[in-house]
């Protein structure tokens, strides 16, 4: 059983996080020919709206000669010195506002890496990497550019190695995804649907980018007032292993602890590529432990001798050169480690960290106090300190020891198995090994939290009428269930909303789902609204405020259409200031729908509804959230549509069906409101349905029709944008992140056994 202790992470600012990297200095992508660097210098241009530089581009431009002509002729050499020369050029002129490719060999040449030194201190030079078979694949079949001077392209490889991550600021990995022949005629350097497949990479690209710049640092909410946290160590020898167990293993944690004193090598190549095949996979925070064996671990414990601390220092660097948001310093590590990592460490948060495997230092005892001094002095956001308690008296122990800091500058926080409330360490059936002893699982936290009344069980419900055919109730009894929790999730419909006031009382009462008709009647009865449940004007999801100071109300609605607008817009399609958007309905949804659009940065939508009168009123009050928004009435679907550029993005919240004209299937028939495939974008786009009461509806099967055809347009169900705002609703309710493989598999098992049946009663609510 273990009692370690942490404390919220510190507000001071390192020498490194004073704004050394301003969101508009130029990118510099540097890396071996044939890894990506055009391509994803491409769609990093395209979606900053920057000019994109190519050095290979800029030569051939100049010299009207490809490189393997003007190699051939004049050689490496002459080739290399103009390299330089342009490199020099743009590295000097284009200081902001500019992504920059660079040839393969532009590390060469001594005085190149120095200029790229020099630009690292306010720009950004990313070293990118692609796996190494793939890419000297590649080099042989190419015909543009010439054979290698005296060495293949893996020796070359294996040499300049060393020179890119001399030179760059940061790594990243940008890992081999199918991607589909451009036509035949292309002008393009990636064409739409190429960026459609390569929206994996872009992701993982932007990730980088905001945890940079600041803008996403991706971390767990430690607060006194945040919900409990967890971390799960992962302890394979190679992080691939876990990939077809992810989602099981991610299941209620915050954190991933990558040991890395486990992984089969320490090469920073592999390093690398640990840490990108975990992010291509899930979203969590990553914390970068090498743990010594003196701490448990299996790196070995650092002698006094500087070329072990300089090793050990590099290593560390490398953490922070991958971007992780966690890297772990236990205390024992060399006095100029410890320095010089948390001078460097960006938005990394650093864990300084103390791990007494063999139960000797006492809680009450001084040297405990003051090794808890010496982790605040050093640096750290976090503190941990990690003992081995053999009694309850330990734990009695430690609550004494906290009381004694928790005034500090830094207050920390106690943590103690099931009991802890910040990033437990938990364990996993799946792992192949566990941590630490004495760690349980998630789950068994959860049964021990409910059994000791620390997770009192509550009860959840769908406020609404008609409600009986909603899956709502499915989505979050297999999410809490999934997660080991106590509660339950219940239908309650009403004839009137004032009726719900009893339910709202309830001692476990948990928090509600609202829809029609009482997204907006709701409101009367809460303490509280959200700033966008009251621009949206209504509300879909309430729950008690901490604290016994009544309830406040939300709305997830708008935020499962914004999720899925950014998950399946590509970079061929990044919104600017031209971009188009088109609104079917003026109802309660198309509230939120204008709130999304707004949110992904659209200023130019257009709205279709039935009923022009009600439509000119949701246009001008949406108006005034923006002056830049320009919202226009559309009488009619006119082909073509008197939109230009035509739509990119186009959403449906009217319902899909009608019972008119009996379906065999199930009693209704498709509404044709004249949507014509010459209404979709040539250049593609994002369509989506938010109707359930069918999986393909005609605003679907256009985007399918589209798709057929070879134009990137990607249709999203209605079904799951319920998925969405419902996943949304379980964080919101239980500060979890709800199991989305498991709750999606069944909901679409329930959703499909209702098929054939009468569907009528469904609306276009997405609730």
């Amino acid at each position: 059983m273990f009692a370690p202790g942490s404390i919220p992470p510190s507000r001071a600012v390192s020498p490194s996080n004073a704004d050394r990297y301003s969101r508009k200095a130029s990118i510099v992508l540097i890396g071996m020919r044939g890894v990506g660097k055009t391509t994803l210098a491409t769609i990093a241009a395209k979606s900053l709206g920057w000019e994109l530089f190519d050095t290979d581009t800029v030569f051939e431009q100049q010299y009207r000669t490809s490189i393997a002509d003007f190699v051939t002729n004049r050689g490496w050499d002459a080739f290399r010195q103009i390299e330089s020369d342009i490199l020099h050029d743009l590295l000097r002129t284009y200081l902001t506002g500019k992504v920059i490719a660079c040839g393969g060999g532009v590390v060469e040449l001594e005085q190149n890496r120095s200029l790229l030194q020099a630009f690292r201190l306010h720009g950004l030079v990313i070293h990118v990497l692609r796996e190494k078979d793939a890419v000297l694949k590649y080099i042989r079949e190419s015909t543009h550019f010439p054979p290698y001077y005296h060495e293949s392209a893996k020796e070359a490889w294996d040499r300049r190695e060393k020179f890119f991550r001399e030179c760059c600021s940061f790594e990243f990995v940008s890992l081999t995804v199918p991607i589909p022949p451009a036509p035949a005629g292309s002008r393009d350097t990636v064409t739409p649907d190429q960026t459609l497949a390569l929206k994996p990479v872009e992701d993982d690209f932007f990730r980088l980018l905001r945890f940079v710049h600041g803008v996403d640092t991706n971390k767990v909410s430690i607060s006194h007032h945040a919900p409990r946290s967890y971390f799960l160590s992962l302890t394979f020898e190679d992080v691939t292993q876990a990939i077809p167990k992810i989602e099981d293993l991610s299941l209620g944690i915050d954190l991933w602890e990558l040991r890395v004193d486990l992984l089969a090598s320490l090469d920073p190549t592999f390093l690398a590529f640990q840490i990108a095949i975990l992010r291509r996979y899930s979203t969590l925070p990553i914390l970068f432990t090498l743990r010594t064996a003196r701490h448990g671990g299996r790196f070995p414990d650092i002698p006094n001798d500087e070329t072990a601390a300089n090793n050990l220092d590099a290593l560390l660097r490398h953490a922070l050169r991958l971007g992780v948001e966690y890297v772990d310093l236990e205390v024992t590590f060399p006095l100029s480690v410890l320095e010089d990592i948390v001078s460097l460490k960006g938005n990394t948060t650093i864990i300084g960290s103390y791990c007494d495997i063999t139960g000797t230092i006492s809680w009450t005892g001084p040297q405990t106090r003051q090794l808890y001094d010496r982790i605040v002095q050093m640096g750290a956001d976090i503190v941990k300190i990690l003992n081995v308690a053999r009694s309850f008296e330990d734990n009695l122990s430690l609550r004494q020891f906290v009381a004694t800091v928790e005034r500090n500058p830094k207050p920390i926080i106690a943590i103690n198995l099931a009991l802890n409330r910040v990033l437990s360490p938990v364990s996993h059936p799946l792992l192949p090994l566990v941590s630490s002893p004495g760690q349980i699982s998630f789950f068994e936290t959860q049964s021990i939290l409910y059994l000791t009344s620390l997770l009192p069980k509550k009860t959840y419900y769908l406020f609404g009428c008609p409600i009986a055919h909603s899956m709502s109730p499915t989505l979050q009894n297999t999410a809490f269930a999934t997660l080991g929790l106590p509660h339950t999730y219940e239908l309650k419909e009403t004839l009137t909303v004032e009726e719900l006031s009893g339910v709202l009382s309830s001692p476990n009462f948990g928090g509600a789902s609202v829809t029609i008709p009482y997204k907006r009647d709701i409101i009367p009865l809460l303490q509280h609204i959200s700033r966008h449940a009251k621009i949206i004007g209504a509300v879909n999801t309430i729950f008690p405020i901490p604290g016994g100071g009544g309830y406040s109300g939300d709305n997830t609605d708008w935020r499962a259409i914004k999720t899925c607008l950014l998950r399946y817009l590509t970079p061929a399609n990044v919104v600017t200031s031209a971009t188009t958007a088109l609104v079917l309905g003026a109802g309660g949804t198309s509230r939120a729908t204008l709130y999304a659009l707004h949110h992904v940065g659209v200023i130019n939508i257009y709205i279709y509804n039935r009923t022009r009168r009600r439509a000119e009123a949701l246009a001008r009050e949406f108006e005034r959230l923006d002056p830049l928004l320009n919202i226009r009435v559309l009488d009619r679907l006119a082909v073509p549509l008197p939109i230009h550029p035509p739509p990119t993005m186009i959403v449906s919240t009217i319902p899909a069906t009608s019972a008119a004209g009996a379906d065999p299937v199930d009693g209704s028939q498709l509404v044709d409101i004249g949507l014509h495939s010459d209404h979709l974008s040539p250049a593609g786009g994002v369509a989506i349905e938010l109707a359930y009461e069918r999986r393909i509806t005609s605003l679907l099967a256009l985007s399918q029709e589209k798709r057929d055809a070879g134009i990137a347009w990607a249709g999203v169900e209605g079904i799951e944008l319920l998925l969405e705002q419902g996943y949304e609703q379980c964080r919101i309710w239980t500060g979890r992140r709800a199991p989305k493989t498991q709750v999606r598999q069944k909901v679409l098992e329930v959703y499909h056994r209702s098929w054939g049946r009468d569907l009528r009663e469904r609306t276009a609510d997405i609730s």
